[in-house]
């Protein structure tokens, strides 16, 4: 009977070990996460140029993603944020190549705040670097925000 019981230990231990193992992730101190040994980057970015702040948060930018989307916030007390982000915004790969958003889903054009995500195509095969370029937001003509997606 003792035996029965220590090699039940033993197995839930085992499997116990192996799970955590499996699924392992650790948050440095900068808010990255690590996992299977790949440092993926998902800081925010944010511009403070002119009378209007923009903060552009890639969500999900991975290689194995159907969509890249982007959290963009528009922030500003004294011009109307009435622009189509969809027309003024692009991602810039490391080749030089501009892709277009497919879409914006969230606060529409107006007020002084505005929030939502921009929502792109994968780029493949999938660049070192991006960049969101937004063009033509309070008296700015291009503020830009750049990510390292791979080791170089």
């Amino acid at each position: 009977m003792n035996t029965k019981i220590i090699i039940l230990i033993g197995i839930l231990l085992a499997v116990a070990i192996v799970g955590s193992l499996s699924f392992r992730q650790e948050e440095t101190p900068s808010g990255q996460i690590e996992q299977n040994q790949e440092l993926i980057s998902l800081s925010p970015q944010t511009n403070s140029e002119g009378s209007v702040e923009v903060e552009v948060t890639p969500i999900d930018i991975t290689g194995t993603s159907d969509l890249w989307l982007f959290k963009t916030v528009l922030n500003t007390h004294s011009v109307e944020l009435d622009q189509d982000l969809t027309k003024l915004t692009v991602i810039k790969s490391n080749s030089g190549i501009e892709y277009k958003p497919l879409a914006w889903e969230g606060a529409p054009p107006g007020g002084h705040h505005r929030e939502g995500i921009l929502t792109f195509r994968p780029i493949s095969p999938q660049p070192s670097t991006i960049d969101i370029i937004v063009k033509d937001i309070g008296g700015i003509p291009e503020r830009k925000f750049s990510w390292k997606l791979q080791p170089a």
